[in-house]
């Protein structure tokens, strides 16, 4: 999944949030907004502001933990959206396990992947009652640092063009009241000095209030993901929003039935196929010669095909005729059939060359474009499907993967050579979400030869599991395995 798709769910997790979790948002964010910034004007402005500093910096210190406690209390509710069976840390666990770490993520405030999630990950985690949490955050954060980089950049573009447009907008509104509707207050009279440090602040807070919940939204969603590489908390998930749906359509559809009338529906129906939008599909009434048709059509196509064969020996007489003065009168030299017969082969022949030509030019192309897909194609990556390349350059790209000693992805690229053989003889339907044990029992019910197979590619999806899940390191002789256990699997395939 790529970072711009994790954002979209993102947002999509956001809007979805009940009414709780926005409030515990709010509540832990705007008291330590407002303290921040009252923190920041006076600490600027006042001239006394030093004989009370320990005291506003341990105020606002206190509220930096009230809202790190209430954002981690958001984002298990956001978690709890897409798992609802979740546990719950205690209050006072919670409390302190923010207290202890977060201040140190702000003291680390660097822009890198793996810390940004760390902590926010942290925060989560602990939020849930996981046992180990610091261990499982670090776990977590160095998944898919690729979509994280991403994440940030475009979180980091978002943020700057919003930071830009509130503030723009804080330095124009006064002076369009003042032009329009003739209000001149205090912000109207300072001009351009509007933009100073503490209307920068104000932007940028507004921006973190904005952008903060959908950095929570974001690493929820890798947290849950990540977690559904061991526990395919994603596939139960699915299933009980599936079953939540049927149970909504049989309460919603079953009682309309019951109230339909036949004879109204029946009317409505025959009302809807007889208006002109639909009348010209359909076929025509039985009557006036419904074979005629079909004649007329044969007839109309023959004396088609031979108004053309008459037009083609036309043209080549007329290439080849020429006429010519005899000495004893002025009569045309006619072409023979046979120089007519000449003409057709040498024509025929010149269209097959031109033909293989093509077709020899356009396989060339496809080979080209085939090697080019084969490189561009990341099987490291598990959004990568069976059926993006065929069986044959699953195969060769195994077998050049084998040859550069990168064992583990020559294994992962025969696994997929594999699905998609099975997904060719419609023995099983690839899809991105489905595990090896989905596979093996849609070959149990496909499969007209169950207990063989299915035992041939439960032995053959164990072998690529321990070796692409498994702590233990991919050798030569488990890629030879699941090539073995591929061939007899292809040859017990067709036996049949």
């Amino acid at each position: 999944m790529n970072s711009l798709e994790i954002l979209e769910q993102a947002v999509n997790l956001l809007r979805s949030a009940p009414l709780p979790a926005v409030l515990a948002y709010l509540t832990g964010a705007v008291p330590f907004s407002i303290a921040l910034l009252f923190f920041l004007n006076d600490m600027n402005r006042s001239p006394f502001a030093f004989d009370h500093l320990a005291g506003a910096s341990a105020g606002v210190a206190a509220m930096y933990i009230w809202k790190n406690i209430w954002q981690a209390i958001f984002a298990r509710k956001l978690y709890q959206t897409l798992s609802p069976e979740q546990p719950r840390a205690s209050l006072l666990k919670l409390i302190l396990f923010q207290a202890a770490v977060q201040p140190v993520g702000l003291a680390l405030a660097l822009p890198f992947p793996w810390l940004v999630a760390y902590f926010r990950n942290a925060a989560l985690i602990a939020a849930l009652g996981w046992p180990r949490p610091l261990r499982t955050a670090r776990t977590q954060a160095v998944l898919w640092t690729k979509q994280n980089w991403g994440i940030l950049a475009l979180m980091t573009a978002g943020a700057l063009l919003l930071f830009a447009n509130i503030l723009l907008t804080i330095a124009i509104v006064p002076q369009l009241a003042r032009s329009f509707l003739g209000i001149e207050g205090d912000l109207a009279r300072l001009g351009a000095r509007i933009v100073n440090l503490t209307t920068i602040a104000v932007a940028a807070t507004l921006t973190w209030m904005v952008v903060d919940p959908l950095f929570d939204a974001v690493y929820a969603l890798r947290v849950f993901y990540g977690e559904s590489i061991t526990s395919a908390e994603d596939l139960r998930a699915a299933l009980r929003r599936a079953i939540a749906a049927a149970v909504l359509l049989v309460i919603l559809i079953v009682p309309a039935r019951a109230q339909v009338d036949p004879v109204k529906l029946d009317h409505s129906i025959d009302q809807v196929i007889h208006s002109r939008e639909f009348t010209w599909r359909a076929p025509h009434p039985a009557g006036e010669q419904p074979q005629g048709h079909w004649v007329g059509w044969i007839r109309d196509a023959e004396n088609l095909v031979s108004r053309g064969w008459q037009w083609v020996k036309k043209i080549i007489r007329g290439l080849f005729e020429r006429k010519s003065q005899t000495e004893g009168n002025g009569k045309d030299a006619p072409v023979t059939p046979r120089m007519l017969e000449a003409m057709i082969v040498i024509a025929v022949a010149m269209v097959g060359a031109a033909a293989y030509v093509f077709f020899s030019r356009r396989r060339g192309k496809v080979v080209a474009a085939e090697a080019v897909t084969l490189a561009a194609v990341n099987v490291a990556d598990e959004s990568v499907t069976a059926d993006q390349l065929p069986e044959s350059s699953w195969l060769k790209l195994a077998e050049d993967l084998l040859a550069r000693g990168d064992c583990r992805l020559a294994l992962r690229a025969l696994y997929l050579a594999e699905l998609n053989y099975l997904g060719e003889r419609q023995l099983v339907s690839i899809r991105r979400w489905k595990s090896g044990l989905d596979y093996v029992r849609e070959i149990e019910r496909r499969s007209r030869f169950k207990a063989d197979l299915r035992c041939i590619f439960a032995q053959n999806n164990d072998i690529f599991e321990r070796g692409w899940y498994g702590t233990r390191a991919v050798d030569r002789e488990m890629v030879e395995a699941l090539e073995s256990g591929l061939a007899e699997m292809r040859q017990r395939v067709e036996q049949v």
